[in-house]
């Protein structure tokens, strides 16, 4: 009997013990709530903020590189060709170093033994030619070099008007046309365009782009902005699903809205309008102000980690 009466007593106080652990996290839960609401409130909407404080285009550009790499910095490496020309040069100076030593060897042994009058002619006139090779050896290993870099250069600027010369580009099954814009700023001084989200999940629907005007005047913007994608070193306008380029370009003068002075809009594109690919190095969202045209840039994540499993790692590491 007092067993049976020990045993109802135990299960009794788990029972109460859990009862009041349940009560404990509700009232927890309750009041977690209510701090996060509280705290948030003290949170100024997305206007206020852009017309509070602009961001410096270092900074954006430092934070997209973050965003690009995950946190990563990339370290540099050095190239096949700097690695051979720091090569060269060394050996270049220990040749010429040696040669200068046996110069002066030589010179001193001409000048303590005394070699008769021709032989020492017909050396110290060989030293001063192996001297002069050497010299002559280092010099042009430089210049090549010097040259080379050169060269790279003009290669590289031929790259770039070959990328800017090509027209039109194959795209998502079609044709796309080279921007008559290759090189926007994402702002100026008083105007100031960026898009919510550098990196974009490959669901999501809408790019949400922000126009500030922080001038002293009232300021007009396109509706209907432009969307462009980065391709082999150019960009290139993206129509819409069933448009064509003429279309396009007379849908961009409609839809103008003022923007009165330090004041900001947000404005979004259907990203279900167009054929995307998620693969592309990155994409532009460009939006007309006063007839002059502003880039944001972004792109999509990556297949290897992707956001969302950034956010998540992030979200369980304090836990553990």
């Amino acid at each position: 009997m007092q067993g049976d009466k020990r045993d109802t007593r135990g299960k009794d106080g788990r029972e109460e013990n859990i009862r009041k652990e349940s009560l404990q996290e509700e009232l927890l839960t309750e009041a977690f709530g209510a701090c996060m609401e509280e705290q948030l409130s003290f949170i100024p909407p997305e206007r206020e903020i852009a017309r509070m404080h602009t961001f410096s285009d270092r900074f954006t550009a430092a934070m997209e590189e973050l965003c690009r790499t995950n946190g990563k910095l990339k370290k540099r490496e050095m190239t096949r060709r700097e690695f051979v020309f720091g090569f060269n040069k060394i050996a270049a100076c220990i040749l010429l170093m040696l040669v200068v030593g046996g110069a002066c060897v030589g010179g001193y042994l001409i000048s303590e033994h005394g070699l008769p009058g021709a032989g020492a002619d017909s050396s110290s006139a060989e030293v001063a030619e192996s001297t002069e090779q050497a010299a002559d050896m280092a010099m042009p290993e430089e210049e090549t070099a010097s040259g080379g870099s050169s060269v790279e250069q003009e290669a590289g600027s031929g790259e770039e008007d070959a990328g800017a010369a090509a027209e039109e580009a194959e795209f998502m099954g079609g044709t796309v046309f080279l921007a008559e814009e290759q090189k926007l700023p994402a702002g100026t001084e008083e105007i100031k365009t960026l898009v919510s989200s550098p990196v974009l999940d490959r669901d999501a629907e809408t790019v949400k782009v922000t126009i500030g005007n922080l001038s002293e005047n009232t300021v007009s913007y396109s509706t209907e902005m432009e969307l462009q994608v980065y391709l082999e070193g150019a960009w290139y306008v993206v129509p819409k699903t069933g448009q064509s380029a003429g279309e396009q370009e007379e849908g961009q003068k409609d839809g103008q809205i003022e923007l009165e002075a330090g004041m900001a809009q947000d404005e979004e594109i259907q990203l279900a309008d167009y054929a995307l690919d998620y693969e592309a190095e990155k994409y532009r969202v460009v939006t007309y102000v006063d007839g002059m045209p502003f880039g944001s840039e972004f792109w999509f994540e990556t297949l290897e980690e992707g956001l969302e499993e950034v956010l998540e790692s992030t979200l369980d590491e304090p836990e553990q």
